[in-house]
C-alpha cells in the first residue's frame, strides 16, 4: 500500500503554512510530523540532506522548499488549479511567488522572531507547543545557545531587524497594489500568489483559520506590531483570503 504524503512541518512558519495551505486545499490526506525549532537538523537532515523545512516526502521522492512542492502538487494534483491557464497570469502568479518568498517573507519572520528574542520563556513555548512540557524546559535551557545561532540563520542582526521594520509599510504597500477589482492578485481566482502572500504576511497577522495558534499572552511586542497594520488594506485582505480560502484540513492520522 502507497503511504500517503508526509509533512515535516514548523507549526509556527509561514513558509510552512503555504504548504499545507496547497495540500488542504487539494484535499490530499497527508500525514504531518511537527518539529521544534532548533532541534529539528537530525530529523530534517536524515530525511532529505539538507536542515531547511518544510519537506514533503511524496511517493518516495522528497521535496524540500515550498514553492518546489507547491510545483510539484500542482503538476500531480490539479484541482482545483492554483497556477493559472492563461500563460502570461501564471508568469505573473510564479513571479508574486518568489517576491513575497524572497523579499517579503524573511524580513516577516525577522520581525516575528525579534518580538521574542528578549523573552525565552516565552520564545520557548511558542517553538515548542505542541509538545511536552519537559521538552519545553529543555530548550529554555539551552536557548542562549540557541539565540545567536537563529539570528545568524536568519540574517536577524539589529541593523536587518530594523530595516525589516522600516520597510513594512512597503511590503504592505505593493500587496495592496496587487488586489484587483476581482480581490485576487491575479485574474479572476484564487492562485499561487494569492496563497503565497496570505501565508507570508501571517508571519505577523496571524488571522483567524490560521492552523496553530500562537500560545498566549503574546509578546507586547508582537502585540504592537500586529495592531500597527491592523487597518491596513493588505491586513483585511488576509483576513478575507483565510476566510474564504482556508478551508479544513487534510491531514489524517
Amino acid at each position: 500500500m502507497t503511504r500517503p504524503p508526509h509533512l515535516l512541518h514548523f507549526r509556527v512558519s509561514h513558509y510552512n503554512e503555504k504548504v499545507r495551505w496547497a495540500l488542504d486545499l487539494k484535499g490530499v490526506a497527508h500525514t504531518r510530523e511537527a518539529l521544534v525549532p532548533g532541534l529539528h537538523i537530525p530529523r530534517v537532515r536524515f530525511v532529505s540532506g539538507q536542515s531547511q523545512i518544510p519537506v514533503l516526502v511524496l511517493d518516495g521522492e522528497v521535496l524540500a522548499g515550498s514553492a518546489k512542492i507547491i510545483d510539484e502538487l500542482e503538476r500531480r494534483f490539479p484541482e482545483p488549479a492554483l497556477y493559472p491557464a492563461d500563460a502570461k497570469q501564471r508568469e505573473r502568479a510564479l513571479e508574486l511567488q518568489a517576491h513575497f518568498d524572497e523579499d517579503v517573507a524573511p524580513e516577516l519572520r525577522r520581525l516575528f522572531w525579534s518580538c521574542y528574542f528578549d523573552h525565552p520563556a516565552e520564545c520557548a513555548r511558542m517553538a515548542t507547543d505542541g509538545f511536552s512540557s519537559a521538552l519545553r524546559l529543555f530548550w529554555r535551557g539551552i536557548y542562549p545557545v540557541f539565540l545567536p545561532l537563529f539570528r545568524r540563520n536568519m540574517g536577524a542582526s539589529g541593523a536587518a531587524i530594523e530595516a525589516a521594520r522600516a520597510r513594512l509599510g512597503e511590503h504592505f504597500d505593493f500587496l495592496e497594489k496587487q488586489i484587483g477589482t476581482s480581490g485576487y492578485l491575479v485574474g479572476d481566482a484564487f492562485s499561487v500568489a494569492d496563497l503565497t502572500a496570505a501565508a507570508v504576511f501571517t508571519a505577523i497577522l496571524r488571522p483567524k483559520g490560521f492552523p496553530y495558534p500562537l500560545p498566549e499572552p503574546w509578546p507586547k511586542e508582537l502585540v504592537d506590531l500586529k495592531a500597527s497594520v491592523a487597518g491596513r488594506a493588505g491586513s483585511k485582505w488576509v483576513d478575507e483570503m483565510y476566510a474564504k480560502q482556508r478551508g479544513s484540513s487534510a491531514e489524517i492520522s
